[in-house]
């Protein structure tokens, strides 16, 4: 019977833990009576002790309000309060956190394994648990009621060979107009389409997710339609203007990108937000959700617009790939590629846009799959709406928002950027 107790209390890793480092402490929340145990499990060799302690938290939700400790609420807050744009905290070690992309050490006591359970304590549901000791991480949505105000984060918890991490990345409450966020106003007309497929494109922490909330936010204060986001998790709120805007998790809503976007194709939406094309299934519902009259948002991991195309291009079999080649060259409306660089203005950071956008010439390479020849074509027809990073790169530095060194560092093609910094 206290096997099967152990059993149900600690999960594979946290027994293995326990036979490695002989104690461990958690928080078990008990089905039975709903109640949290803040337990520490201590084990001999010969025999395990579990020792339970009766821990006042809530209940959890996907973006529960929790008080918490001062000593982790002070970090955070102060974090926040210092323009942090993420904060991770990994067992065993110091907290680091995120400055202009540039991390750095916190002088603080390392964060131990009850630091984190408790913090996520209000937070995990137990299907967020399920997937993260089925596939060893989860992503989630926190919110931290503080003193002053709501905060809000992103959430990713994953295992590593110490234990356990948590990232935080802040959400902000009020979305972002494109202005506010150094982008062209050009980008506004995006969310004027009525159909087709837009494409926000660039690495990890780009802003891709807050470019696309702010692209939303255009649609809701210019055009009178129904929007269906599916996202993981969701990260900005948005109210209702002109728009209705439906707002739908994956993992609490939806089971999967791929099932919220079917689903999504028989509620009458205008517009769809897909948070991130992931797989397969998901990249095909879209082509043809875009394809049957629907105005398709989503991001992509990749460098260039033209590595996006292919990447979406080479998720399909290669027996399907002419066929969609044909079909992506008809629904592509726009693929936007941005990257965040430091900024003169010590600790901000600006974000350098390449944008191609669909024409005639830019069809015809993507189906003749000619997609190396995109770079060109964005330089020939920058009349046309195309942007090429170098000429945004330029436009940072005549502003003065960037250093020329800075430009150069990012240019694909120096050549080009010192060429026409010299016009």
């Amino acid at each position: 019977m206290f096997a099967a107790l152990i059993d149900e209390v600690l999960d594979p890793e946290q027994r293995e833990r326990l036979r490695e480092q002989a104690t461990v402490e958690l928080v078990y929340r008990s089905d039975r009576n709903n109640e949290s145990f803040n337990v520490t499990a201590q084990s001999t060799g010969e025999r395990t002790v579990l020792r339970f302690v009766v821990a006042a938290l809530a209940s959890p939700s996907t973006s529960t309000s929790v008080r918490r400790t001062p000593s982790l609420e002070s970090l955070v807050v102060d974090a926040l309060d210092r323009g942090a744009s993420d904060i991770i905290l990994s067992e065993g070690r110091s907290p680091r956190l995120r400055f202009a992309g540039q991390l750095e050490s916190e002088d603080r006591p390392a964060t131990t394994a009850q630091d984190i359970e408790s913090f996520l304590a209000a937070h995990m549901t137990s299907e967020t648990r399920a997937r993260f000791d089925e596939t060893g991480s989860a992503d989630l949505a926190c919110t931290l009621d503080t003193a002053d105000e709501l905060r809000r984060f992103r959430a990713n918890l994953f295992r590593h060979q110490g234990g356990r991490c948590l990232t935080l990345r802040p959400i902000r409450d009020r979305i972002p107009t494109l202005e506010e966020l150094g982008l062209p106003r050009s980008l506004a007309a995006l969310g004027a389409l009525r159909d087709g497929l837009v494409l926000l494109n660039g690495p990890a922490g780009s802003g891709k997710s807050t470019t696309l909330a702010a692209l939303v936010g255009e649609i809701n204060r210019t055009r009178a339609t129904h929007v269906i986001t599916l996202e993981d998790p969701i990260e900005y709120l948005h109210s209702p203007q002109r728009s209705l805007i439906h707002q739908r998790e994956v993992g609490s809503h939806v089971e999967s990108f791929s099932s919220g976007l079917r689903a999504a194709l028989r509620e009458s939406p205008d517009v769809i937000l897909v948070g991130e094309m992931r797989d397969l299934e998901t990249i095909s519902l879209a082509l043809t959700a875009a394809e049957t009259g629907h105005l398709v948002l989503s991001t992509l991991h990749s460098g260039t617009g033209a590595m996006a195309i292919d990447r979406i291009i080479d998720v399909f079999p290669d027996a399907q790939q002419a066929q969609v080649r044909i079909q992506l060259a008809s629904v592509l409306r726009a693929v936007v590629t941005q990257r965040l660089l430091p900024a003169k203005e010590p600790g901000k950071r600006v974000p350098a846009v390449e944008v191609l956008r669909a024409s005639y010439a830019i069809a015809a390479q993507i189906r003749e799959s000619k997609t190396h020849q995109l770079v060109t074509q964005i330089q020939l027809a920058q009349d046309e709406g195309m942007i090429p990073l170098e000429r945004s790169l330029v436009d940072l530095v005549r502003t003065g928002r960037i250093t020329r060194e800075t430009a150069l560092a990012a240019a694909r093609s120096p050549e080009d950027l010192q060429r026409w910094l010299k016009d």
